[in-house]
């Protein structure tokens, strides 16, 4: 079977539909059984559910970080009220009471920008994006909390938070779990096995404007 990726000019949540349906038109005739999804308000979630309602596949939605929500509640809600009840209307899994792995793990209270954590969120976000290290974060929390199978691929779909979410990279991943340094296994570990859909440009001028003027232009 021919295997395409699409690339997009940009990042950004303009490039969700596209996205979508290039994992759609990826499901065709694959093995693949689940979907994680990052969507914190669950628009995302719901749009990947509807587009593959008939595919078969198990969407799993990564939510905001449970702590992080505690605290900055203006900026990361809850998914409650009707949205939930579409989504799971849908049988999606909302993964809601998760921690954040990259950049605010415990190392980062003693080590800063210096912390193994913080240097991954940001090797990840610069040479692949933001999409593509999400993708890969939401991997690991979904097989973590026993939401997705280890032993199977499965599609990881995310977008560019600075530039307002949806979706706009989507990749093939072999999961894994933490604990012991698993994920780094040479034969369990986890790994990316195709790339589906991801923006060329991946630090693009609205981006790099958006990390400016929240005052993360030199730590993203």
């Amino acid at each position: 079977m021919e295997k395409k990726i699409i690339y997009f000019e940009e990042p950004g949540p303009r490039n969700t539909d596209l996205a979508i349906e290039a994992v759609r038109e990826r499901l065709k005739d694959s093995n693949i059984k689940h979907v994680v999804v990052a969507s914190e308000s669950g628009r995302t979630a719901l749009k990947v559910a509807k587009a593959l309602k008939d595919s078969g596949a198990k969407i799993v939605c990564v939510s905001g970080y449970a702590g992080i929500r505690r605290v900055e509640k203006r900026s990361w809600p809850d998914i409650k009220g009707e949205m939930k009840k579409e989504l799971e209307a849908f049988n999606v899994k909302i993964l809601d009471e998760t921690p954040w792995i990259f950049r605010t793990a415990f190392d980062y209270s003693f080590l800063g920008e210096h912390a193994p954590s913080t240097i991954i969120h940001k090797f990840l976000s610069r040479s692949m994006g933001y999409g593509f290290k999400t993708a890969i974060e939401i991997t690991l929390l979904a097989a973590e909390a026993g939401a997705i199978p280890t032993d199977e691929e499965v599609v990881a779909v995310a977008g560019t938070g600075w530039l307002g979410g949806g979706a706009d990279c989507a990749i093939i991943v072999k999961p894994s779990v933490l604990p012991d340094g698993f994920f780094m296994d040479i034969e369990n570990g986890l790994e990316v096995r195709e790339i589906i859909a991801i923006p060329r440009v991946k630090f693009s001028a609205p981006l790099i404007k958006s990390l400016k003027s929240k005052g993360e232009g030199d730590t993203f």
